[in-house]
């Protein structure tokens, strides 16, 4: 196994290296001498304290003691924590953790279980994902017979004229032009049917769909977008990115009650992974009324970013700086709109939808259709006025680059931005990066902006393995998702899931995956093995670096005393563990401001 050093950034949370460590009571006792005698020779009580306040005492009581676990600090690993009013008022061994304890506190027995900081998605579509659960769903990978059965049964319980919307398919399991309109019409006749791939950014669609919508022969690619077509010039039920609002746009809207219980659905689901803070990447005044709704009512209980979408388009450019000059009305101490997403390029598949600087490896010669160097969606110097306006006016930009060229796009509007605002703005993001030039990795340290990456992509679909290498080849793929080249430099890097394109939100199989670049359990195949990271890396991005980059790092990301109680307790140690069981870690409870919001079997 390769391990890498961390980042240079400051306060990492620092655990017992990577040896293998003693396990169980005896590791447990050894560290509790010797935190006892660092108590001995410094300091009467061993818990941590903010600088120049008092040592709190029994008349400072504690609402909440979790005690008798392993718990991940900045400074090593402690035995028990004390919360008052959600903030942790003590760090530290048992007995003088016991100081905070009356009999009204609630004292939680941990049994010896771990806790760490929550995590941070900075890259969720709520929505999107709980609306799923009432679509007419693929199973991941599905074949082509799968396909046709599970659209098949879908249309057999649904109303002539219904639309069946659901997905995710990959393109890599179907034989050259198998994947046609007429595949669906086959298997759902009275229906019109839209299915979304595994990365969101394609749509198949059946005749039916295609007409309800007015797309024939003649209809013209968007900007921005593509209708592939057939031999007979007739389109053959695949739409590539902004073409895919062709037809969504026709297709009925859910109720907002239905809608309501979706998002509903993705925040628990994330609190029950231990998602304690994330961020919406590609808000609409829908989602962001809905958002302000759950948090008035009390019901979100995350803290949450929310990204406007904005775009080029003049239409969609008016629409997001509409609902950015209201954002107030929608903010509260767990909603922060300050954020704007631009999509910048799509997805480097069989689609050559990511921009790319080399052309991508399957072209198959200059009849392919399909563009060589792939799409950037906004033209360079309209991205650059329009980050350089977003950071002039104090909002967050995240931007949407899989390929290379993108990636290039982003960290060159930072840069104009800089030039002309100075460097007092807002922390910017290239988001997902799949592909970066070796020349562009410093630069983003340099530009005081920060690296997210979907290191989640592994599981449980071939997309990476299969669609994304054969699209740009092998050589490409060795530095695929490159974060440890990133950490290098000193940048700040956070993780993104980017929930549902991948079927699991839990951010365990992205610190397993960091760690080995494997298939979560382990695998022959790797994919881009030299860009593994060690597993205080992996733990620091999805926390301590998300914190940071949502604007929270003095509130959450780390244990420490004064801080706001954001906490998990998992089922076993990670550091306990061979790498390829991480995964297997489970939450077992879900703390947001020391308030218990999630427990396994609702106990």
């Amino acid at each position: 196994m390769l391990w890498v050093r961390g980042s240079s950034d400051p306060l990492p949370p620092k655990a017992a290296g990577n040896a293998r460590r003693p396990s169980g009571r005896l590791r447990l006792a050894a560290h509790i001498l010797s935190l006892t005698l660092v108590a001995i020779v410094s300091q009467p009580a061993l818990a941590q304290f903010q600088a120049g306040e008092p040592a709190p005492s029994r008349n400072d009581p504690a609402d909440t003691i979790l005690d008798g676990g392993q718990v991940y600090t900045p400074g090593g690993w402690a035995e028990s924590i004390a919360i008052r009013d959600g903030v942790i008022v003590a760090v530290g061994d048992s007995a003088s953790v016991a100081a905070f304890r009356t009999g009204s506190t609630d004292v939680i027995d941990l049994a010896g279980r771990t806790v760490f900081p929550g995590f941070h998605d900075v890259h969720v579509h709520p929505l999107i994902a709980g609306m799923q659960r009432f679509s007419c769903r693929l199973p991941p990978g599905a074949p082509p017979d799968i396909i046709a059965e599970s659209v098949g049964d879908c249309a057999s319980r649904a109303e002539p004229g219904e639309w069946i919307n659901g997905g995710n398919w990959v393109a890599a399991v179907f034989e050259p032009g198998q994947q046609t309109r007429q595949f669906l019409d086959a298997v759902a006749p009275d229906n019109p049917v839209f299915l979304y791939d595994e990365s969101h950014h394609s749509v198949w669609v059946n005749t039916k769909a295609l007409e309800v919508a007015g797309i024939d022969r003649d209809t013209p690619d968007p900007e921005g977008g593509i209708i592939e077509r057939g031999p007979d010039g007739k389109p053959n039920g695949l739409l590539r990115e902004t073409a895919n609002a062709m037809v969504a746009s026709v297709i009925p809207p859910a109720s907002d009650a239905r809608k309501m219980e979706g998002m509903k659905i993705a925040t628990d689901e994330m609190l029950a992974h231990g998602i304690t803070s994330f961020t919406v990447a590609y808000a609409n005044s829908w989602q962001l009324g809905a958002l302000a709704r759950l948090a008035r009512e009390g019901t979100l209980k995350q803290r949450v970013r929310a990204c406007v979408a904005w775009a080029h388009d003049p239409a969609l450019a008016y629409a997001a700086e509409s609902q950015l000059a209201i954002r107030a009305t929608y903010e509260s101490e767990r909603l922060k709109v300050d954020c704007v997403k631009i999509m910048l390029d799509g997805v480097p598949t069989e689609s050559h939808t990511a921009s790319m600087l080399a052309p991508y490896e399957d072209t198959t010669g200059e009849d392919d259709p399909r563009p060589k160097l792939g799409l950037l969606l906004v033209p360079q110097e309209a991205l650059n006025d329009a980050v350089t306006a977003f950071d002039r006016q104090g909002l967050h930009v995240k931007m949407h680059a899989a390929g290379d060229g993108a990636v290039r796009a982003a960290i060159d509007a930072v840069a104009a931005a800089r030039e002309r605002n100075g460097f007092g703005g807002p922390m910017h993001d290239v988001a997902h990066s799949t592909f970066a030039d070796p020349a562009d990795i410093p630069r983003p340290r340099e530009l005081g902006m920060a690296w997210e990456f979907s290191p989640y992509i592994w599981f449980p679909t071939p997309m990476a393995a299969i669609d994304i290498r054969k699209a740009v080849g092998d050589e490409r793929m060795k530095r695929w998702v490159p974060i440890r080249d990133a950490l290098e430099t000193g940048a700040l890097v956070a993780a993104g899931s980017d929930w549902p394109v991948v079927p699991l939100v839990d951010p365990w199989l992205a610190v397993e995956t960091m760690v080995t670049r494997q298939v979560p359990g382990g695998s022959e195949e790797t994919l881009g093995l030299q860009e593994q990271v060690t597993l205080e890396d992996a733990l620091r991005i999805l926390t301590w670096n998300g914190a940071r980059l949502m604007g929270q790092g003095d509130k959450v990301g780390t244990i420490e005393v004064g801080k706001e109680a954001d906490l998990v307790v998992t089922s076993q140690n990670p550091f306990d563990v061979e790498p390829t069981a991480v995964h297997r870690t489970k939450v077992e409870m879900t703390f947001i401001a020391g308030e218990r919001v999630y427990a396994a079997g609702g106990n």
